[in-house]
């Protein structure tokens, strides 16, 4: 995979805010409230809630079968209005970049910079019915990619670590790129699992051309 594509591939894993690649981030909009009590963008039964100062900690587990622990620390930073909506800014891991989250009636979009470029990814339309697909347009890297996202199960059960979770949503994504003129590569093959009220409990990535399990990521514990 080019360093183009990598970089594509690296801009969801901002826009999800499970940092995994380093950049600078600029051309970042000002935010105009900068209050240190930050309310939430929840629904009444959110399954994508804006953190204030929690620490997410996950468990992941290779394709080759290497266990680490992963902690991702999230904290809000704010409101910041893009495109006449209001986004929390939330940062990840102490390092310097961010996304923007907004919640509204189930539908949860995020925004992320990659330098001049703003990638809005919607990840997640939680009321929506099995079966329902939407799509992601954006460029990174001046590297044309889609997201293509789909309900894939609702109201299921889903054991992480030994504790059940009901109601569980299950997303699947499969992202795209086209470099040049050759025909378009597959950049992105992951599952997301979100409990209400918890937030996103399992993600499993796969080799976009083989299909193995690269990544299976399990929710651990929230703390402050």
């Amino acid at each position: 995979m080019s360093n183009n594509l990598k970089s594509v591939f690296c801009s969801l894993a901002v826009c999800l805010a499970f940092v995994a690649c380093k950049k600078e981030v600029a051309n970042e909009p000002m935010a105009p409230n900068t209050s240190e009590t930050v309310k939430a963008a929840t629904d009444e039964q959110s399954y994508y809630t804006t953190p204030d100062g929690e620490t997410y900690t996950y468990i992941d587990t290779t394709g080759a079968g290497v266990s680490s622990t992963s902690i991702s620390s999230q904290k809000a930073m704010g409101d910041t209005t893009i495109d006449e909506k209001t986004f929390s800014k939330v940062s990840g891991d102490g390092s310097r970049i961010y996304n923007y989250q907004n919640s509204d009636k189930g539908v949860t979009t995020l925004v992320a910079y990659n330098g001049a470029e703003k990638i809005t990814t919607t990840v997640l339309k939680a009321n929506e019915p099995v079966g329902t697909v939407w799509t992601d347009n954006f460029t990174s890297g001046g590297v044309p990619a889609t997201y293509k996202w789909q309900i894939v199960e609702k109201g299921i059960s889903r054991t992480v670590l030994g504790v059940t979770y009901n109601n569980v949503i299950k997303v699947h994504l499969v992202g795209v790129a086209t470099v040049g003129s050759r025909a378009a590569n597959t950049i992105a093959s992951a599952d997301y699992f979100y409990a209400p009220n918890v937030g996103l409990i399992e993600n499993i990535g796969y080799n976009p051309v083989s299909g193995a399990v690269e990544l299976h990521r399990v929710f651990q514990k929230k703390s402050k």
